[in-house]
């Protein structure tokens, strides 16, 4: 599942790369705000059920089918709808997805399909872990990646920023179709296998639901709210930049964050083994990621200059970026030990706590709209207040852990 996120996070970033050597910087920077506005909806309408259905879906056997379905129905109409009023709120996106001379309810349409297709996109990965198909989700995003950056290339030099967003719908739309369906075999097959099943009563649903998918909101918020903001309140110029950076640390992010899911399955298996699987994991994600993060520090102004002379002065940005992805790592390890405890609130306090301090960060620093090459002093403020708050929470985390240690041992003792 951590390479499959891989796959996905390393394929948008080469995307983004395409674009930025196809279009001029600005049209970069208004098809990253649609593609991170249809992102964010689709994440937060996702009601954390991905998660749910890692825990419920391995001890489900027979119940697997309609609670697979029953999850979906309610995720894809949602996300609709949700997108459908982000976009009358924010016409601007309506705009770019329509191109120049499209009109705006093809924009509209556009926006809410991606929101909706996108929901359901990411659970089912989810779906094929949780049911023991781990590879199907390797070999489903890199197939979905391949056609996207093709799609890009045919329809980017033609219709700039609308192009970019084609090439994300269409193989959205057609990857949910033709994956539900196989879904539904694979789903049947499982279910199929098993004797008997255990479905989650409503009061476990709802306890379990109610605040991590408040979490995963702020989750949704802290990578596709925040270069939106910065978009938004900079200008599409250093808008951009800063997205391309952006998008590296997501990279790392995202495949700490599906790798520390993984934890999930495994402790609804053998819940016995909590604290061994728990230290391991630990253990083999700072030995995978830190060195990870620092070859990317050391690379961050060739890689940027890759994208195009005005994305390399936003290299000392990246690194104070990948300074408090490097913390996060604390966190991301944490929040993953907390959600397969089925520590709902914990986890909805961490996650929140975190999120809102980065949005609040990115919001106070004063803005200014700057041309191309001047996002590198600009934006600093925002990486510093990034890197500080996750130092913060952190710290908290280890704090937090060495006091149950304490308590732990007293009570043995």
């Amino acid at each position: 599942m951590s390479i499959s996120s891989a796959i996905g996070a390393l394929a948008g970033l080469a995307s983004w790369l395409i674009a930025a050597r196809l279009l001029p910087q600005a049209e970069v920077g208004l098809a990253a705000a649609v593609v991170s506005a249809f992102i964010l909806i689709a994440g937060i309408t996702q009601l954390n059920l991905g998660l749910g259905l890692m825990r419920w879906l391995p001890v489900a056997g027979c119940h697997a089918p309609p609670l697979v379905w029953r999850s979906l129905l309610l995720i894809m109409p949602l996300a609709g709808l949700v997108g459908l009023g982000y976009v009358l709120a924010v016409p601007e996106l309506a705009r770019t997805a329509a191109g120049a001379d499209g009109p705006h309810s093809l924009g509209v349409c556009l926006f809410a399909l991606a929101a909706a297709g996108w929901g359901a996109f990411v659970v089912h990965d989810y779906i094929l872990m949780a049911i023991g198909k781990p590879w199907w989700c390797v070999w489903r995003n890199g197939l979905f990646a391949v056609v996207r950056i093709t799609l890009l290339v045919a329809l980017g030099t033609a219709l700039g920023a609308q192009g970019v967003v084609l090439s994300w719908v269409g193989p959205i739309v057609v990857w949910i179709t033709v994956g539900s369906l196989v879904l539904l075999v694979a789903v049947r097959r499982f279910a199929r296998r098993a004797c008997g099943g255990i479905l989650p009563g409503r009061s476990e649903i709802v306890g379990f639901l109610g605040p991590t998918a408040a979490a995963q909101m702020g989750y949704t918020l802290l990578l596709n709210q925040v270069p939106l903001v910065v978009i938004l309140r900079f200008g599409p110029e250093a808008g951009a930049a800063f997205f391309i950076a952006w998008q590296a640390t997501v990279v790392l992010e995202t495949t700490a964050t599906y790798y520390t899911h993984s934890l999930s399955a495994a402790w609804a298996r053998a819940p016995e083994r909590a604290a061994e699987l728990t230290s391991s994991s630990r253990k083999r994600l700072l030995v995978i990621f830190l060195p990870l993060l620092a070859v990317g520090a050391l690379l961050a102004g060739p890689g940027l200059s890759i994208f195009g002379a005005n994305y390399a002065p936003a290299a000392d940005v990246l690194r104070l970026l990948l300074l408090g992805q490097a913390f996060r790592l604390i966190v991301v390890h944490e929040l993953g030990v907390r959600t397969a405890a089925g520590r709902s609130m914990a986890y909805a306090r961490l996650h929140l706590a975190s999120t809102l301090l980065v949005l609040a960060t990115v919001a106070l620093v004063p803005a200014a709209d700057v041309g191309p090459g001047g996002a590198g002093v600009v934006l600093l403020p925002v990486a510093v207040g990034y890197a500080a708050v996750q130092l913060v929470v952190a710290a908290h985390v280890v704090v937090v852990g060495l006091r149950g240690l304490r308590r732990a041992r007293v009570r043995h003792h």
